[in-house]
This record gives C-alpha cells, structure tokens and sequence, in this order.
C-alpha cells in the first residue's frame, strides 16, 4: 500500500511540473491573437485587454501590431475604462496617422471623451450636465471636428455630427448657468457678457432665446434703455413664442433678482 501509494504522489508530481506555464511552448504571433480575438468575441474584455498587450510586448512590429491597438481602444472602451480609450486612440493615432481607420480611433476617442463626465447615476436618472466641468465634453468636440473635418463621408460622421449639435447645446446651457449666477449676486455687466457670449458663439443653440433676455433685463439694470430694447426686438423678432416674453412682448425672467434682495439671495444661496 505504502508503493502505491509514493507511486501516485510521483505521477502527481511529475503531472504538475508537466503542467508549469514556464514549460509550455510560446505561442506564435498569429495564435496570440486569435486568442485575444476569442476573448473579445465571448466579451471577455479584460482578459482581451491582457491578451493584446501582451501580443503588442512580444511583437510590437508585428503583422497584427495595427489591428492589435484597434481592438485594444475597442476593448478599453467595452470595459468602460474611457481614459485608456483616449490613451489608445491617441497613440494609434500618432504612430499611424495614414491608416485607413483613424477615423475610427478619432471616433471612439471622441466617444470616451463624450462618456468621460458622466457620473455613476447619469445612465438611471436625467441629469443636466451644464453646471459641470465640461473639459471633456470640449475635447470630445474637437475630435468629432477633426473627423467630420478630415473624413467627411466616413460611415462615423454622421453621428459625430449629431453628438457636436449636444455638446454644443451643453456648452450654450453652462454659459447660461454662469450668467445666472453673476446676475443673482448682482455682477450684471458680467452677466451679460456670458449672455452675449452665447449669443455670438452658439447662436443656433436653444439658449440664445434666453441669453437675450438676459442682455436686455441687463441693460435695464445699468440704465441702458436703447440696448435693452434692441436686445428684447431681436427676441420678439426671432422668437415671438418665446416664453421669455410677456403677453405685451415685454421680458419676462421669472428667476431674475429683484433691486433689493440681492443680498438675501447671496445668504441663503438662492434659496430665498
């Protein structure tokens, strides 16, 4: 019993070194990466993301080095890790600035940037983004720029073109949500200036209507008369629905800060 037992521990044993990672043959390039290939295909994306760099370390000028940094942005942005996303683009970008797919890695960078400021609970509840940092949202408009601009009939532009109409919607609406401010705490000239920034930069934005009444409730605060009236005209010409103005035509902000609570708006953070 004691023999048959040492021999099963010597079979185990033997097994086991058989068995050591260390021994095993490396695999070729081509099998590296249809390894990676099946793992993207079963949405395995870490093990993916393992796969390709490890194919990029072992043959970084490979036959598959191109398509191996296409599918590493492609899984960085599955697994929801958008600043690896920009990382991967970018560097395709910049080692294969004539490939027939940058406009795909200027796409998805694009997209992880346009992802890059959204919260944990954005995809469960409607939150308005404007009152945030939206560096992000501007560097995602500039890729989408650049692909528009650089490959116009790419089968990515027409939805880059879409996501630029948003971003600049948002951009206009965080303009506005500063003007607001100045306005409640009484920096009226550096309200209005936000205003006509909207105005001059996102004029076919849904916030030029507001921006404008704005300017005009603005210039009745400084004691400009003529420039309040030319600001209220352009509104009721443009927009004589809007409901920035009254039954008479006349402007009508409901949040706008009366002469003498100024002060109790700036105590009580708006809430009086």
């Amino acid at each position: 019993m004691p023999r048959v037992v040492w021999a099963l521990l010597c079979t185990l044993l033997i097994a086991g070194c058989a068995s050591n990672p260390e021994d095993r043959p490396e695999l070729t390039e081509a099998d590296q990466y249809r390894q990676a290939h099946k793992s993207l295909e079963k949405n395995n994306f870490q093990t993916a993301i393992d796969d390709l760099k490890e194919l990029e370390a072992r043959f970084p000028y490979g036959e598959y080095a191109e398509q191996a940094q296409l599918d590493l942005i492609y899984a960085n942005y599955q697994s929801v890790d958008y600043p690896a996303t920009v990382v991967a683009a970018q560097r395709f970008i910049r080692n294969y600035p004539g490939h027939p797919r940058v406009d795909y890695a200027l796409y998805m960078r694009g997209l992880a940037n346009f992802n890059m400021e959204k919260g944990l609970f954005d995809n469960m509840v409607t939150s308005d983004k404007s009152s945030r940092d939206l560096q992000s949202a501007r560097d995602a408009f500039q890729d989408f720029k650049r692909l528009v601009s650089r490959f116009p009939d790419s089968p990515y532009a027409p939805d880059a073109r879409s996501r630029m109409v948003h971003i600049r919607n948002q951009l206009a609406r965080q303009e506005l949500h500063v003007a607001r401010y100045y306005a409640r705490r009484g920096a009226i000239i550096a309200s209005i200036n936000r205003a006509q920034y909207v105005v001059k930069h996102y004029e076919q934005t849904p916030a030029v209507p507001e921006a404008l009444a704005i300017m005009a409730k603005g210039y009745e605060r400084l004691g400009r008369p003529e420039l309040a009236e030319k600001s209220r005209q352009v509104l009721a010409l443009n927009w004589p629905d809007s409901p920035f103005l009254g039954k008479d035509q006349q402007i009508r902000l409901a949040w706008w800060p009366n002469e003498d609570n100024g002060l109790l708006s700036l105590l009580t953070f708006d809430l009086l």
